[in-house]
């Protein structure tokens, strides 16, 4: 059996803490509470980054429905030459 160094266990003794139940109860629940907290606050983090997202891309496509950018697009553009003319009809 090898011998006790009592340095060592001194040293071991200062740090030693003992606590009751009631104690590591209420730290068991204050840490639970604590992660509660923290996980609500990035939830509602998430919804709201989640929101913005989804309003800029509102606000963009209406801003398309609205805008005159597709109205100058060459592929949709027609030439008199290419299908009938007005004064053809009558």
């Amino acid at each position: 059996m090898p011998t006790r160094l009592n340095a060592i266990v001194n040293r071991l003794e200062k740090t030693r803490v003992v606590r009751e139940a009631d104690e590591l109860q209420a730290a068991k629940e204050a840490y639970l509470s604590t992660q509660r907290a923290e996980r609500r606050r990035e939830a509602e983090r998430r919804k709201r980054e989640e929101e913005r997202v989804m309003r800029e891309r509102r606000e963009e496509r209406e801003g398309k429905e609205r805008g005159y950018e597709e109205l100058n697009d060459d592929d949709l553009k027609r030439s008199n030459e290419e299908g009938w003319d007005e004064d053809d009809f009558m």
